[in-house]
C-alpha cells in the first residue's frame, strides 16, 4: 500500500484518484478542441487552460471526496453514484464559475466549460463502474499469511475481514504443534517450522509477523528466503497501521515506536501548518461572522446566560489554555445529573442540541487557533480535570500532547466523542497516527472529512447516544 506524505493510500482507490484526475483535466483540453454549436469557434489557448484545468481537477476531486465516494468501505447503487456525482460536479463546476469570474486567469470558456461538464460526468460513471467490478474481484486480493496464532494474530484476522482493503487471509502459521483448524476468523494451516515449504503452496503477497513472544521462535532463515523471492514481511504493528489509520496502544513493543519512521514532522511543514492555522481561521471568522452573531442572538433567547463559555484544557505539552465555546448547555446544568442511556440529557439547552449536532459550538475555537493554542488540525483538546485519569489508565496517553490539539482532527473525524477510558483508548490510537504521520497533505485530508461530516451530519445519532453512555460523574459546563 503506497504511502503518500506519510499517510497510507490503497493503491485501488489512488488509481481511481488519477483515473479521475486525468479525466477532469483532459477534458478541458477536449473540450477547447470540439466545436460546439451556438458558441462561436475561439482559438483555443493550450496554455492560458493549464491553471484553471488545474483549478478544477482539484475542485472536482474535492468535492467527490466531500461526497463520499472516496470511501471504499461504501459501494454506492448505480442510481445513488450518479445522484452523487451529478451533485458533486454541480458544486465543482459553480465554484469554478464563481473563481473564473473573479479572477480572469482562471476564466475557462464556455465552450470549454460546457463540453468538460458533458464529457467528464459519464466518463468518470464508466470509470467507477469498471473500478467497482476489478476491485470486487477476490482473485485480485493479496493473500497474508500470519506468523503467529494468539491473539495478536486473531486481531489483524479480524481486521481483514472487516477491511475493504485490497487484502485476503490465507490462514496462519502456529507458534507450536498445530494439527490445522479455524478459531474464529483465523486457520490454521500448519506450524511455523514449517513456513519455507507452505509459503510456496500458498504463494502469499504479504507474510505478517504477529508473536506474542519471538525469542527463539522467529525463523529468521525461512523468512529472509521468502523475502527474496518476493514476498513482502511486514511487522503486525506496521500492517495494523496501514489497515486501519492508527496505531495500537495495547500490545505495543516500545521498540516498535523508538525506530519506527515518523513523530518528527520537518520544520516546514510546521512553518506552512501555522500559516495555514492563522489564514485559515481570519478566512473562517470573516465568513462565520454572521453565523457568529445569529448563534450569540439565539443563544440569548433561549436561555439565560453568556453566549460564549470558557474552559480550561490541556494544550501541547501539558500547557493549560482556556479554550472558547458557544455555551450548549444550561447555566445550572451541574444540578442536573446526567442521563441514562436512551433518556434526553435535559442539561443541554435546545438551541444547545441543534449547536452539537451541526458542531457549531466549535466555531468560536478558531479565535484560539488565532492566539497559537490550538490548530485547525490536531488531537481533541482534552479538559484539565481527566486528563490525570487517563494518563493513569491509558499507556502512551501523554504522548498525544506531542501536538497542538485542534478543532477537528483524525480522530475527532474517525471515532465518536465519548469521555470515557476505553473511547479514549480508541482515540488515542487515532492521535498517535496523526503525530507520526503529520503533513499538510493529511490536515488538508482531515478538513475534506470534516466538511463532509458537517454537511451531511453524519454520525451525529450516533455520536449523541455514545455521548450519553459515555458521561462520567464529571460535569461538563459547555
Amino acid at each position: 500500500m503506497p504511502r503518500i506524505f506519510g499517510h497510507y493510500v490503497p493503491s485501488p482507490l489512488l488509481f481511481l484518484i488519477g483515473c479521475e484526475a486525468a479525466t477532469v483535466f483532459g477534458s478541458v483540453f477536449i473540450g477547447l478542441a470540439l466545436p460546439l454549436v451556438g458558441i462561436p469557434a475561439v482559438r483555443p489557448a493550450w496554455s492560458s487552460a493549464i491553471p484553471p484545468a488545474t483549478l478544477l481537477t482539484m475542485l472536482l476531486l474535492a468535492t467527490i471526496h466531500v461526497a463520499g465516494l472516496y470511501d471504499m468501505r461504501q459501494v454506492p447503487g448505480r442510481g445513488e453514484l450518479l445522484l452523487k456525482l451529478g451533485m458533486a460536479f454541480g458544486a465543482a463546476y459553480l465554484a469554478m464559475g464563481v473563481l473564473g469570474y473573479l479572477v480572469q486567469g482562471l476564466t475557462l470558456g464556455r465552450k470549454a466549460f460546457v463540453l468538460s461538464w458533458v464529457t467528464a460526468l459519464p466518463l468518470i460513471f464508466l470509470i467507477r463502474l469498471v473500478h467497482d467490478r476489478l476491485t470486487a474481484d477476490s482473485r485480485r486480493r493479496r493473500k497474508v499469511l500470519l506468523l503467529g496464532s494468539g491473539r495478536t494474530a486473531r486481531v489483524i484476522a479480524g481486521v481483514l475481514k472487516e477491511s475493504h482493503h485490497s487484502f485476503e487471509l490465507a490462514g496462519c502459521l502456529a507458534a507450536g504443534p498445530a494439527s490445522g483448524g479455524a478459531d474464529g476468523d483465523l486457520w490454521s494451516v500448519g506450524t511455523i517450522d514449517d513456513l519455507d515449504w507452505i509459503s510456496k503452496v500458498v504463494r502469499p503477497d504479504v507474510i505478517v509477523v504477529a508473536l506474542e513472544e519471538r525469542r527463539g521462535a522467529l525463523p529468521v532463515t525461512a523468512i529472509v528466503e521468502c523475502k527474496l523471492r518476493g514476498i513482502e514481511v511486514e511487522d503486525w504493528p506496521s500492517f495494523y497501521e496501514k489497515l486501519t489509520g492508527k496505531i495500537p496502544v495495547s500490545d505495543l513493543r516500545p521498540s516498535w515506536l523508538v525506530f519506527a519512521d515518523g513523530f518528527k514532522p520537518a520544520r516546514v511543514t510546521l512553518a506552512t501548518k501555522r500559516a495555514m492555522d492563522v489564514l485559515g481561521s481570519l478566512l473562517g471568522c470573516l465568513i462565520a461572522a454572521p453565523v457568529l452573531l445569529a448563534v450569540t442572538l439565539a443563544i440569548r433567547l433561549d436561555s439565560a446566560g453568556p453566549a460564549l463559555f470558557r474552559q480550561e484544557r490541556t494544550g501541547q505539552f501539558g500547557r493549560v489554555f482556556s479554550v472558547f465555546k458557544f455555551r450548549s448547555m444550561r447555566v445550572d446544568a451541574a444540578r442536573f445529573p446526567a442521563p441514562a442511556p436512551g433518556e434526553p440529557d435535559l442539561r443541554v439547552t435546545r438551541v444547545g442540541r441543534f449547536l452539537r449536532r451541526t458542531r457549531l459550538d466549535e466555531v468560536p475555537q478558531l479565535f484560539n487557533v488565532l492566539l497559537g493554542d490550538m490548530s485547525l488540525v490536531g488531537p481533541r483538546p482534552e479538559w484539565v480535570a481527566l486528563v490525570p485519569e487517563f494518563s493513569e489508565k491509558v499507556p502512551l496517553y501523554l504522548h498525544r500532547l506531542a501536538a497542538k490539539p485542534g478543532i477537528t482532527g483524525w480522530a475527532q473525524v474517525k471515532n465518536s466523542y465519548g469521555a470515557s477510558v476505553e473511547n479514549t483508548w480508541e482515540k488515542l490510537q487515532y492521535d498517535l497516527y496523526y503525530i507520526k504521520n503529520m503533513s499538510i497533505f493529511f490536515d488538508l485530508l482531515i478538513l475534506l472529512h470534516t466538511v463532509q461530516i458537517v454537511l451531511f451530519t453524519k454520525g451525529s445519532g450516533e455520536w449523541t447516544s455514545k455521548k450519553r453512555r459515555s458521561t462520567t460523574s464529571v460535569s461538563y459546563a459547555g
